[in-house]
């Protein structure tokens, strides 16, 4: 991530933060989808609930004509994936009014899906790779041995 991109998902991140804010927080219910529009002909990125309803926005200045309200740059698209990753890996998503199922879809103004950004769901076991070491050659023999008794 350059410098520049580093400023905008620190902007990002505050307006996240501040959406679950215990002195006034934006979010005041259990969403189970967030919406993000990023408008690169105006540079805004704007957050629906699952009802479709804004429930805030904040300008992005290095966004503003790097794309079109419908198509967003890719260097908006770059900052957004890594945005969420970010607060996924520090467990922002994990707070009681994001309920499960959740997800965080990248969308266009007439809510058509550019991107699935994010799912999150209680059914669903996150495997990190130091726990997957090795179990392909685990696999790979347990495969061979059951072939081996079907000859």
């Amino acid at each position: 991530m350059s410098q520049s991109n580093e400023r905008e998902l620190q902007l990002l991140r505050k307006h996240f933060l501040s959406l679950v804010s215990e002195e006034s927080p934006i979010i005041s219910r259990p969403l189970t989808d967030l919406f993000l529009l990023a408008d690169c002909a105006t540079g805004t990125l704007h957050l629906y609930d699952d009802e479709d309803k804004e429930i805030s926005h904040v300008s992005v200045f290095a966004w503003a004509e790097t794309g079109t309200e419908s198509e967003p740059s890719e260097i908006a698209i770059e900052t957004l994936r890594e945005l969420v990753t970010r607060l996924e890996q520090k467990g922002f998503w994990d707070r009681p009014c994001f309920a499960r199922p959740f997800s965080i879809e990248l969308i266009r103004p007439d809510f058509s899906v550019i991107e699935d950004l994010l799912f999150l769901d209680e059914d669903l076991i996150k495997i990190e790779p130091p726990l997957l070491d090795g179990v392909g050659e685990e696999l790979d023999r347990f495969l061979d041995e059951l072939l081996e008794d079907l000859k």
